[in-house]
């Protein structure tokens, strides 16, 4: 795909010393970007249901069975 963008100058100059400073070329870097942006939009959430998600009241809570944990040893090596 060919891609023909407007970048304004102080944009277009940050962009050419960043690239250079990379040493990667334009075409690299605008790849790079629309990866990035593309990943980034995802949805990245459990949805909606988790929201509502109760849990099996019949099971009693984990937490409940840490309190007969010994103490961490102090001297671990």
């Amino acid at each position: 795909m060919n891609m023909s963008i407007y970048l304004p100058n102080k944009l277009k100059e940050q962009f050419e010393a960043y690239v250079q400073s990379k040493g990667i070329s334009r075409s690299a870097a605008f790849r790079k970007a629309i990866e990035l942006l593309l990943k980034q939009d995802k949805k990245t959430s459990w949805g909606s249901w988790m929201d509502k998600f109760e849990g099996d009241g019949t099971i009693e809570p984990f937490e409940k069975s840490r309190g007969d944990l010994k103490a961490p040893n102090p001297d671990i090596f």
